[in-house]
């Protein structure tokens, strides 16, 4: 197994128990608002839910994308352009958002936003161009 792949398990293995740690945090605070009261999303609470969800997922793609590397066609240096796409795709959902999570619903989360725009964007096309390399091993005749 090529160490981009090998890198891209251990990362996502490291981001699900990092997004484990950070539902902890999330129950915490659920359970501190539905004892203090009614329950009303928040800002904060709900991107931080939304950000522990997401990094988990990422996580999941990161083993995924390490596990089918070796039957994608492309070269090392494509397999990490894919990887770091898809890093940046979870820099976005983890810190980036927990962090704008932080910052409230004011305009100052502007440059944050767009940051996380980019960055989803990256992550989906080396989605995309990860899909392309596996469906182009697959052979439609008969």
């Amino acid at each position: 197994m090529s160490r981009v792949a090998m890198v891209n398990l251990a990362w996502g293995f490291f981001m699900i128990f990092m997004s484990g740690c950070g539902g902890a945090f999330v129950a915490l605070r659920a359970s501190e608002a539905f004892i203090s009261g009614p329950i009303t999303p928040q800002w904060e609470t709900v991107l931080q839910a939304s950000s522990h969800g997401h990094t988990a997922l990422f996580g999941v793609i990161h083993i995924l994308l390490g596990l089918t590397i070796p039957y994608a066609r492309s070269s090392r240096s494509h397999d990490r352009l894919k990887s770091l796409a898809i890093f940046a795709g979870s820099f976005a959902m983890g810190p980036l958002l927990l962090i704008r999570a932080s910052l409230g619903p004011t305009l100052s989360t502007e440059l944050n936003g767009i940051l996380m725009g980019v960055a989803l964007s990256c992550a989906l096309l080396g989605i995309l161009f990860h899909a392309i390399g596996l469906l182009s091993r697959v052979s439609f005749r008969s």
